[in-house]
């Protein structure tokens, strides 16, 4: 898998310093997870970050550090847990799915989130458009599986694709399998038209 389009620098940085709300980088990481070159800018900011630790101002602390930390190290160590190695798709704490549309589904993900904002998993078969819409702030997304086009491009599985309120789309789904796309909204969609409205209204997005 070589994905093709990718977060900025800036955001790679901020996931890096851990500065995304949850979601967003819960959309990110899973780009992340399928792009080495993402990986490795990763890796670098968090390199930069470390380094930059040694140029803090030094700070005073409690008489008995010291001892309180040699004493923990007699303690039993943590247990180690093993790394979850199934798929996204399968490790994602998913909400029950709302069916919109023959063919379309939308899972809330259990994650923190702002109020107003949304995560969420969202299913559509090939061939099928969403609904066009609008953005009511910024909007992180990452193809898990299949592939869709829309006004910016052709996204396919790994992909990333980050919009904001100047972007109006309406993505088509591409290929011969569902597409599945993980999404982080600031606010709510603005879809277009009567269906669109009803549509995200009952799927909460």
């Amino acid at each position: 898998m070589n994905p093709r389009h990718h977060p900025t620098a800036d955001v790679l940085a901020a996931y890096s310093a851990g500065a995304l709300e949850a979601g967003f980088g819960l959309v990110v990481g899973a780009h992340v997870e399928t792009c080495s070159a993402c990986r490795a800018s990763v890796l670098t900011y968090e390199a930069a970050s470390g380094a930059a630790l040694k140029e803090l101002p030094s700070a005073d602390v409690a008489a008995d550090a010291l001892t309180r930390v040699m004493s923990r190290l007699d303690e039993a160590p943590a247990p180690v847990l093993a790394r979850d190695t199934r798929p996204l798709l399968e490790r994602l704490p998913l909400k029950p799915r709302k069916w919109i549309a023959p063919g379309v589904w939308v899972a809330a993900v259990d994650t923190p989130h702002a109020p107003n904002n949304r995560v969420y998993l969202l299913s559509v078969k090939p061939g099928m458009p969403t609904a066009r819409h609008e953005h009511s702030g910024a909007e992180f997304c990452t193809v898990l599986q299949g592939a869709y086009r829309d006004e910016l491009g052709l996204f396919s599985t790994g992909d990333f694709a980050a919009t904001d309120t100047d972007v109006n789309h309406q993505p088509v789904v591409q290929g011969d399998e569902d597409c599945i796309c993980l999404f982080a909204t600031e606010g709510r969609l603005k879809p277009k038209g009567l269906l669109g409205r009803i549509a995200f209204a009952y799927a909460d997005v």
